[in-house]
């Protein structure tokens, strides 16, 4: 949170508040609220703009931070700081997966899809860079708090679409999936939960980091309202991801018992309005029909009455601390901690060798391998189940596309078609639901060893940095001896947090398309920055080879990231110009915007797929199966044009020809009900 307020030195130097110390609190830089900022705004915007799953959405904040990177390469401020060994490794490892993404065009069934893929990591590749060049050891913690800030508001946005939908529009309760489960305002449930999980080890963070009292305990009376959104979304992905976050977290931390407190103080608010949550039943199913104003206003009532119990009992915990010492038998030295670590993993591991013995499991593996969990009591009973819910089957399809070709895949963003060929479910799906196994499918084993290396490298060397930094000296008593170690704790605390924050991603990016939903990899990149960067030294002002070269770096990839987010881009906004302007009926405005949609990007499919609907509307038939043949040429898996291609052919009186664009058509997604009929 943004830390305004009573400073802890200042409580710990005379254990009463100073209104004039609140308001003379001065020590946040420009550099730090830039860097709060980049944390707070685009994470906001893109949360609340469907969570930047749409192209323009994302692309516009791409585009932003592109220009900001060049302008500040070229200006000489940035990067603020040296990259490190391995900022450079991060950073080639995903400007890797960009370049690889883009060479796939050469290769891709659909050349549109896959630049607007190369779009997309262009974007991701911008935030990285950005963060990257700005964040240094000064300004880390401002990074942390404007993500925890966030996820916050957005999270608190969302429980008050439930409890009070008349702030909202009438639409919020958004329209492609149909479930009681909270969806806003993603569209999607498991996003939503995912992205309220990555908020936990930040605002744990906060809450026991701070450098205020009031930002303590305004970032323990947050996590309340965290847990009721990632409990009204019933996410099982959302779930894991948290636990993730939260063991990550907690291991890593040092110092971890008052840090323990905090968390147990902030679950037992959170199982307190879960316990009611449960009880109104009204409020947790509701499914089109609005929840009694009488529950929605007692749902509320004891959420805010469990965010200021937290957050005073925040307060406490932080005064006790500074006041009384801690007693001897509460002091767990290094070789205890690590006794201790030992036992936990030696517990899991024999977990995992009696199951295997009992058959557990593979009875789990079934379980998992079926469509949907079992229709038994009420939405909550599907945490019980570990039924995939038609991963195994998106996953099977992923798998054997990998196997048609293992080194380069199939093409980016082209499983959609791989999957209407190949699927036995009868159903539309986009994405393979797991970022790890859609890229081994789509870019193969190279595409998955440089964005699973990346993940892997930033875990491994941010888990490093957390060890070799020093943490606090493990004495009893409310206050430590000044020194080095004691000067490098909270740069310990808040690497240790973005690490937990980019395990958690990793964990959810394994079971949902969370890949798409553009705030989730910008939330993750950015706590990579703070896992990884501020590590070495300032910038000199004065310019040096080195800088000299890095700026230059910077600023030619931020021209050619610039072009390849442009040109998707700007087509998109061309072609859906022209089908606004067909359904105005202004179908000049629509030939002329279609066509140039297809000048920007000649090799794709949509714009002649558009420009051929129009023609067929205002009865240039063979204009339009002059078009619709262009785009069958370039994308030619995609049963959708082969279909109207049908159409178009059967209107000019062409029979066999269009009874072959349909077999076509039908071969390529053979389970739609429209070829059922």
């Amino acid at each position: 949170m943004v830390e305004k307020g009573l400073t802890l030195p200042s409580i710990r130097a005379s254990g009463t508040f100073s209104f004039r110390a609140l308001a003379n609190r001065r020590d946040w830089s420009s550099e730090s609220v830039a860097t709060w900022l980049l944390g707070f705004a685009p994470t906001v915007y893109l949360a609340l703009s469907g969570g930047g799953y749409d192209i323009v959405a994302r692309s516009e904040i791409g585009i932003v931070v592109w220009w900001l990177v060049m302008l500040g390469a070229l200006a000489g401020v940035l990067p603020r700081t040296r990259f490190t060994t391995a900022t450079w490794t991060a950073l080639v490892l995903l400007a890797g997966f960009f370049a690889w993404t883009w060479i796939a065009v050469g290769w891709s069934g659909s050349q549109e899809q896959t630049r607007a893929e190369v779009c997309r990591v262009a974007t991701y590749l911008g935030f990285l860079v950005l963060a990257l060049a700005l964040v240094s050891r000064h300004s880390v913690r401002a990074l942390l708090s404007g993500l925890a800030c966030a996820i916050g508001l957005v999270s608190a946005i969302a429980v008050l679409s439930r409890l009070v939908p008349s702030w909202f529009p009438a639409d919020t309760a958004a329209k492609f999936y149909a479930t009681s489960r909270l969806r806003y305002p993603f569209d999607y449930s498991d996003g939503v939960g995912e992205f309220a999980a990555l908020g936990l080890p930040l605002l744990l963070y906060v809450a026991t980091s701070a450098r205020t009292l009031a930002g303590r305990a305004l970032g323990a009376a947050a996590l309340p309202v965290v847990v009721l959104c990632l409990g009204l979304t019933v996410s099982r992905g959302g779930i894991l991801a948290a636990a993730v976050g939260v063991i990550v977290f907690y291991a890593l931390v040092p110092d971890r018992l008052p840090r323990l407190a905090t968390g147990l103080v902030a679950a037992a608010g959170g199982a307190g309005v879960m316990l009611e949550l449960l009880h109104l039943a009204a409020v947790r199913d509701a499914f089109e029909v609005v929840a009694p104003a009488s529950q929605r206003h007692a749902m509320l009532l004891v959420l805010v009455f469990a965010c200021v119990a937290v957050g005073l009992a925040q307060a406490g915990i932080t005064l006790a601390a500074q006041r009384w010492p801690r007693p001897r038998w509460l002091v767990v030295s290094r070789r205890r901690s690590e006794g201790i670590a030992a036992l936990i993993v030696v517990a899991v591991a024999a977990l995992v060798i009696v199951a295997i013995a009992t058959g557990a499991d593979n009875r789990l593996w079934q379980e998992f391998k079926r469509p949907n969990p079992p229709p038994i009591g009420n939405q909550y009973s599907r945490l019980l189940s570990i039924a995939g819910s038609h991963r195994y089957q998106y996953w099977q399809a992923a798998i054997a596309a990998f196997h048609t070709s293992p080194w380069k895949g199939i093409g980016p963003g082209t499983f959609q078609f791989y999957w209407a060929q190949h699927n036995s479910l009868a159903e539309f799906v986009r994405n393979a639901h797991s970022l790890w196994i859609e890229t081994l499918a789509e870019l193969g084993i190279i595409g998955l060893a440089l964005i699973g290396g990346f993940f892997a490298f930033v875990l491994t060397a941010g888990a490093r940095r957390v060890a070799r930094t020093p943490g606090p000296a493990r004495t009893p008593g409310p206050a430590r001896a000044p020194g080095p170690a004691r000067a490098r704790e909270p740069e310990r605390v808040a690497i240790a947090t973005a690490v937990a924050g980019v395990a958690a991603f990793g964990a959810a990016a394994a079971f949902d398309w969370v890949w798409q939903l553009a705030v989730m990899p910008l939330i993750a990149l950015l706590l990579v920055a703070a896992a990884l960067g501020g590590d070495g030294e300032r910038e000199p002002t004065r310019t040096g080879r080195r800088r000299l070269l890095t700026q230059a770096a910077l600023a030619v990839t931020a021209v050619v990231a610039l072009w390849a987010i442009v040109v998707p881009l700007s087509a998109t906004v061309e072609v859906r110009s022209s089908q606004a302007a067909a359904r105005a009926g202004n179908f000049r405005t629509a030939l002329a915007d279609a066509a140039t949609a297809q000048n920007i990007e000649p090799a794709a499919a949509s714009p002649r797929l558009e420009r051929a609907l129009v023609l067929e509307q205002v009865g240039d038939i063979p204009g339009a199966a002059r078009a619709i043949a262009e785009a069958e040429a370039r994308e030619g898996t995609n049963w959708r044009i082969w279909l109207v291609a049908s159409r178009i052919a059967t209107e000019s009186d062409q029979p066999a020809l269009a009874l072959a664009n349909y077999r076509r058509a039908r071969s390529l997604n053979p389970s739609s009900p429209i070829f059922k009929r």
